[in-house]
């Protein structure tokens, strides 16, 4: 039964997922709506397909995600990841313990369990390669790149061009385009 609605729930997850980048978010008729956390799950995953990384120095480095402070987050994470990888790369979904820990990842996501060790988790990678995902009110002000926020009962997101750009990141047409809000601008990428 387990197996059942882990397919199910990655089935469903697989569906949703290019309608969240492509129309935003969506009310789905059938089967029941997404849980908040699952949805979080599968911007995350998404977001390895329309952001652009430096060429890691060796191509057989995994491509880590790192989760802070959102556990659901982290086990839907890992369900939706299995067996797939990003540029290549095998993809590990990893818990952010330890400060240090977010400097071997690609993309770090900051849940609110873990606000009080935001702005300490943000400066350990500023200007470094690490797309910085969160949840509180002033994610984007703290030098964070992506903030989840609701607006009219939908997860919306913020995204902070400035540092994305700092960071060496590209962000797709398409990704800028489903967000609610984009502070800065687009520029075009150093050599």
């Amino acid at each position: 039964m387990k197996l059942r609605s882990s397919l199910v729930t990655v089935c469903r997850a697989s569906l949703l997922a290019g309608a969240l980048l492509v129309r935003g978010p969506v009310a789905a008729a059938e089967p029941p709506p997404l849980a908040e956390h699952q949805i979080k799950a599968l911007y995350l995953f998404n977001f390895t397909k329309y952001v652009e990384w430096p060429v890691p120095a060796t191509a057989a480095a995994p491509f880590t995600i790192g989760i802070s402070g959102a556990p659901e987050v982290k086990n839907d994470l890992l369900e939706i990841t299995r067996g797939k990888r990003v540029q290549g790369r095998e993809i590990v979904v990893r818990s952010i313990t330890l400060t240090q820990d977010v400097k071997v990842c690609q993309l770090v996501f900051i849940g609110m369990a873990d606000k009080p060790r935001i702005r300490e988790l943000l400066q350990r990678v500023q200007d470094t390669a690490v797309l910085t995902v969160g949840e509180a009110d002033n994610f984007l002000a703290l030098g964070g790149m992506v903030n989840f926020v609701r607006q009219e009962n939908k997860l919306r997101l913020e995204i902070g061009l400035d540092a994305v750009q700092r960071a060496r990141l590209v962000m797709s047409a398409k990704l800028l385009a489903v967000a609610g809000q984009v502070k800065g601008r687009v520029e075009p990428p150093r050599k």
